[in-house]
């Protein structure tokens, strides 16, 4: 415990400690003229420590040496310094998110507010770090402190953006994909049934073809075989002809539901322009916005979308079918060509049985090719389609992937245990302080913002310093500490108090709330730092009272010249 008079310095010994941590100094222009270094020497599993912090002319130099177990290190930043203090203390620090987005890191000036109450700013809130740059900084260093995993971890974060970078242009890949395999679609039936129909088409046709070259009777064999050929593109012309005919008329139905579904479109519009006039009528509702007309014009957007989706669905079967039928037409006319050469080679008393012969032939190894490029064309067709499954289930695969990273610590029973605990010791330590007129229905969402009763600590004290607003954070600040002590292995087993303000404090609240703490902190290993200017705790024999220890204009200071030096039976009697 420190205790002296205002103007002591004791904040200045509390700074140099909090410096000595890694924290930004702040100390006045005298103290960086005439003091050097800040030396702490402490212990690490039964192992010394010593920390020797420069201060150098200004504030904003950082120059430090860690001694650890024999071992020493120099560090010129504050990243470097805090990085190598969490790693000897056992601590792995993540990788966060930025309030700008990008990767940071955790300073012990960030993780101390959690272990130190700065004098002045320290107690007008439940967290109060001299440079809050971290995503939801107070939940990640109460997180990291606690060793949870980090709400905003920088490399799900990373890896979120990488997957959908891989979503986006796997949904593009998608899409090239399906337009591949319409197109590759247009005319071909895929079918199991119309792939066995062109097997047995490409048997059939090489059968006659040989059977042509072997017969003896070339004129019989030609014309029974052409006579044949001449009645199934009979059948061909006929099936083509009731197909078109079938798609001419689905094209004429389209139009005619095209022309039904405007008549929809205008008949709505000419409501929704009556519901405006009616609206308008002051006499019908005076209030702006009352909504009274809500779901009217909610119905009307639904109905408005769902028709022009229904025309958009027709178009789009209109302009297929119209392409199918251009197809069609087109076929028509070749086989009509063919059906004639048939005719023509039957018909002709001039020809002779080699021309007929050749006829066949070439009209059958037409039909043949084209047999055998229907099934390229099909199989070529499946392997679009297994290529295209293959691509769909690699997004789905990237999509769970997402939706695993994007479920990152929602699941989070640690945190949602450690918040239930720290609601139940707030209440225990707000009435070990007697916190009157404020409500012990504690609540703590996920970014450890406190409310009490639904009130925060900012509502409570008017956005300043009562002695409400006090006693609320000494309460956070001793939950947080007891919480922290209940696993024996973490390393920060101290908590600094810099000169609470006790005229903001009846006494008594005080000192109930100390002595809890020093029972607390003798049941758990841990240490308590005060500084306190009126109120003199009584100290025991495990304690350290600190006194100023040097003589000043009118009061001893706890800074000075060796001169200065107090002798100790001076100190003695204080």
């Amino acid at each position: 415990m420190l205790f002296a008079l205002n103007g002591s310095g004791k904040t200045p010994i509390i700074r140099a400690l909090a410096s000595a941590l890694g924290f930004p100094n702040k100390f006045r222009s005298d103290i960086l003229e005439k003091c050097k270094a800040v030396v702490l020497h402490a212990e690490s599993e039964g192992k010394p420590l010593t920390i020797r912090r420069v201060i150098g002319a200004t504030n904003n130099e950082f120059y430090a040496t860690i001694d650890f177990d024999g071992k020493g290190t120099e560090h010129h930043s504050e990243g470097s310094f805090s990085i190598a203090l969490f790693r000897l203390l056992g601590l792995k620090p993540p990788r966060l998110v930025s309030n700008k987005g990008e990767e940071a890191q955790p300073y012990i000036s960030t993780l101390l507010p959690v272990f130190y109450l700065i004098q002045g700013y320290g107690y007008s809130a439940a967290y109060r770090s001299p440079n809050p740059f971290i995503e939801d900084q107070f939940a990640e260093m109460v997180r990291f402190a606690f060793g949870l995993n980090p709400k905003h971890s920088y490399e799900v974060k990373k890896n979120l953006i990488e997957e959908k970078s891989a979503l986006e242009a796997q949904t593009r890949k998608i899409v090239g994909a399906q337009r591949v395999l319409e197109y590759q679609s247009r005319g071909v039936d895929a079918s199991d049934a119309n792939h066995d129909v062109l097997l047995r088409t490409v048997e059939d046709l090489s059968r006659q073809i040989d059977a042509l070259r072997a017969s003896v009777d070339a004129k019989g064999t030609a014309s029974s075989t052409l006579s044949e050929m001449l009645r199934q593109k009979d059948v061909q012309i006929r099936a083509k002809q009731v197909e078109l005919f079938d798609l001419q008329n689905r094209v004429a139905g389209i139009e005619t539901i095209r022309a039904e579904i405007d008549g929809e479109v205008k008949t709505l519009g000419l409501n929704e322009e009556a519901r405006r006039v009616f609206t308008s009528f002051q006499e019908i509702c005076r209030v702006p916005n009352c909504g009274l007309f809500l779901g009217s014009t909610e119905s009307y957007g639904k109905n408005l979308l769902y028709l022009k989706d229904q025309i958009k669905d027709l178009e789009r079967n209109s302009l297929r079918a119209e392409i199918r039928a251009e197809q069609l037409q087109e076929h028509l006319g070749e086989l009509g060509v063919e059906r004639q050469t048939l005719v023509d080679n039957l018909d002709s008393p001039t020809t002779s049985g080699v021309d007929q012969l050749v006829t066949a032939v070439k009209a059958l190894t037409k039909q043949l090719v084209e047999a055998q490029s229907e099934l390229g064309r099909i199989s070529a067709l499946k392997d679009e389609r297994l290529k295209l499954f293959e691509l769909e289930r690699e997004r789905d695969r990237i999509q769970d992937r997402i939706d695993g990273l994007s479920n990152a610590g929602r699941a989070d029973n640690d945190f949602m245990k450690l918040r239930l605990t720290l609601r139940e010791l707030t209440v225990k330590w707000m009435q070990t302080l007697v916190t009157q007129n404020v409500s012990t229905n504690v609540d703590i969402d996920l970014n450890l913002r406190f409310t009490f009763g639904g009130e925060t600590i900012e509502t409570i004290g008017s956005g300043g310093t009562s002695s409400t607003t006090i006693r609320l954070v000494l309460a956070i600040h001793a939950a947080l500490f007891e919480a922290y002590l209940s696993d024996k292995s973490r390393p920060f087993r101290f908590l600094i108090l810099d000169t609470p303000k006790q005229e903001e404090l009846h006494t008594a609240d005080l000192a109930q709330y100390l002595k809890e703490l020093e029972k607390m902190c003798e049941a758990n290993n841990a240490q308590l730092v005060f500084s306190s200017t009126e109120y003199d705790h009584p100290t025991g024999p495990k304690d350290k009272r600190w006194l100023p220890a040097y003589r000043g204009p009118d009061k001893p200071m706890y800074l000075g010249k060796r001169g200065d030096l107090l002798a100790d039976d001076t100190l003695a009697k204080r």
